[in-house]
C-alpha cells in the first residue's frame, strides 16, 4: 500500500484526534500535542563482518517554531498511562512507516525502544495492536527488535508476562543494560536476544542463550578495535554513520537481506 494510503488509513484509525501523520516529502511526518515528529535511522554493524544489519529508530521532536525538543520531553509531556501508550504508538508507527518506505533500497531489521510507562501501563497482549499497525504497514514482528529497559526487570513482574507476550507474536527482544555493567541476573534470565551496553564491559560473562552483545558510542576506530577485540557483536555510533532519515543499505549484491538469518546475519549454531 502507498505511504500516503497508509497515512491516510492510521490518521482514520485514530478515533481520539490527539494527532495526525502527513506527508513530508517521501517521508512520514506526525504532529501531535504542539510538535512536529520524525524519524531519524543509525545504523547497527555486525562487527564480525563489518556489515550493517539493522537500524535503531531514534525520534526527531520540534515545536512550531522549529526548537528541538528532545524525546525525554516528549514523553514527560504525556500525563496519564493512556497518553503515553498513544504517543509511544504514534512514535513506532511512524518509524515503520519510515523504513518501510525505503524498503527497497534498505532491509535489515528495525530496532526500536518501548517507553517503560508502556511496557508497565499495558495489562496484557503486549504488542498485539503493534502487531496489527506492522501487518497494515507489510511488515513483520520478525522484522522488529524491541529494546527494554533492563532495570525494568528490578521490582516488575509484569515484565516476564510483556516479554513473553512479544516473543509469542515473533519479536525480538533487545535488553538495555546501564554503564559498563551487565544487566541483573533477574533480566539476563529473561534471555534477551541482545544485551546492549553503552560502555565496554570490564568482562563478558557468559549470556544466556544465543544473546548478542550490542555497544553503542562506537564513535572511533580505537572503541571499534577494542569491541572486537572483546568479543562484541553489534554496535552502533558515530563511526558508522550519524543518524539519518535514510536508512543504510542491508542488502548484498544478491540482495539477500542480512537477517535472514539471525539478527547478525549469522545462523546462531555457527557462532564460536
Amino acid at each position: 500500500m502507498p505511504l500516503t494510503d497508509l497515512i491516510r488509513y492510521f490518521n482514520v484509525a485514530d478515533t481520539g484526534g490527539e494527532s495526525s501523520l502527513y506527508l513530508d516529502g517521501k517521508r512520514a511526518a506526525a504532529w501531535h500535542g504542539g510538535l512536529h515528529l520524525g524519524s531519524l535511522f543509525q545504523p547497527i554493524v555486525d562487527l564480525r563482518h563489518e556489515r550493517v544489519v539493522g537500524h535503531q529508530a531514534r525520534l526527531v521532536a520540534r515545536r512550531q517554531d522549529g526548537t528541538a525538543v528532545s524525546a525525554e520531553a516528549a514523553y514527560a509531556a504525556c500525563e496519564t498511562a493512556e497518553s503515553v501508550v498513544h504517543f509511544d504508538r504514534l512514535c513506532r508507527t511512524l518509524h515503520a512507516l519510515n523504513f518501510l518506505a525505503q524498503q527497497q533500497q534498505a532491509g535489515g531489521y528495525l530496532q526500536l525502544a518501548v517507553h517503560p510507562r508502556h511496557l508497565l501501563a499495558v495489562q496484557n497482549q503486549h504488542g498485539l495492536v503493534y502487531e496489527a499497525i506492522l501487518k497494515r504497514c507489510g511488515l513483520a514482528a520478525q522484522d522488529i527488535v524491541l529494546q527494554i529497559d533492563a532495570a525494568l526487570a528490578d521490582g516488575h513482574g509484569r515484565l516476564d508476562e510483556a516479554l513473553a507476550n512479544y516473543r509469542q507474536r515473533g519479536y525480538r527482544l533487545a535488553l538495555a543494560g546501564q554503564g559498563a555493567n551487565w544487566p541483573e541476573a533477574s533480566a539476563l534470565a529473561l534471555a534477551p536476544d541482545i544485551v546492549q551496553l553503552p560502555r565496554l564491559p570490564a568482562d563478558r560473562q557468559r549470556l544466556p542463550g544465543a544473546s548478542l552483545i550490542e555497544l553503542t558510542g562506537v564513535d572511533s576506530g580505537q572503541i571499534y578495535e577494542q569491541a572486537r577485540a572483546a568479543g562484541i557483536d553489534l554496535a552502533q555510533g558515530a563511526l558508522s554513520g550519524s543518524p539519518q532519515p535514510d536508512c543504510r543499505p542491508t542488502h548484498d549484491r544478491g540482495r539477500v537481506a542480512y537477517n535472514s538469518a539471525s539478527l547478525s546475519g549469522v545462523r546462531h549454531e555457527n557462532r564460536q
